[in-house]
């Protein structure tokens, strides 16, 4: 037993099998997925994929080709990529509606939830610049990103809400502010309830347009029908280069 566990040790292959710098030029290789060349972006060259995505909104829509498969984990929530989709459009689709244009800046301050990567596409398919801010920042920290970046929009949970609203008076060009996860009632003029929307994670799937519930632009619009059908067309986006 002994000589087959050492005749079994001297035949193992050496770890690592082979060096990060060899990983990385088999990887880059001419030819290969994850080839590599030299661009010049804003006069610096610089080292890119040369068989990446060339915009996010490729991206988006080499996700939706994975049907419903899961995408998004949050503890027993799951949202496939087909849901996450739709809700991603919705939210692209309203905030057009609400009177979001190419180059507003559009605010993300929560947690790791479903919520953020649905917010932060629908911002970029709506054509705004997706402005994503620090979950960990208090209060006086996100005024302050809130004002540089000029926000227009703020998608925040709960507790980053809770951390925002008495700085809002001095962020002039914060027009609104959509909150998920908060079980109590809001009853800010401006401000809504993601949820009313879009739903809980689990209804995405019925997701069709900004006006399936409550328009941002209007959240006391009545909901209309539930009926499921073909999620709303993408909106065209900027560059992925240009987009964040």
């Amino acid at each position: 037993m002994a000589n087959a566990v050492s005749q079994s040790a001297s035949q193992a292959k050496p770890w690592p099998a082979v060096s990060l710098a060899e990983a990385r030029a088999i990887l880059t290789a001419p030819g290969s997925r994850f080839e590599m060349e030299e661009k010049l972006i804003r006069g610096v060259n610089t080292r890119v994929w040369k068989h990446a995505p060339p915009t996010l909104r490729d991206v988006f829509l080499a996700g939706m080709a994975h049907g419903e498969r899961v995408f998004l984990v949050h503890e027993e929530e799951r949202a496939s990529y087909c849901a996450f989709s739709r809700a991603a459009l919705a939210l692209a689709h309203a905030l057009i509606e609400a009177g979001v244009r190419k180059g507003d800046r559009v605010a993300i301050a929560m947690r790791n939830l479903p919520e953020w990567p649905a917010a932060f596409f629908g911002a970029l398919l709506a054509g705004a610049i997706a402005t994503p801010l620090n979950a960990w920042w208090t209060g006086a920290e996100l005024e302050y990103a809130l004002k540089d970046s000029g926000a227009k929009i703020a998608f925040v949970d709960a507790e980053r809400f809770e951390r925002i609203v008495e700085h809002w008076p001095n962020c002039p060009q914060l027009e609104r502010i959509y909150v998920c996860r908060d079980e109590e009632e809001i009853a800010h003029p401006k401000v809504a309830k993601l949820e009313d929307m879009l739903g809980r994670v689990r209804d995405w799937n019925c997701c069709r347009t900004a006006r399936r519930r409550r328009s941002l632009s209007n959240p006391t619009m009545t909901p209309r029908s539930s009926t499921r059908q073909a999620p709303p067309a993408i909106p065209r986006a900027r560059s992925a280069r240009t987009a964040i």
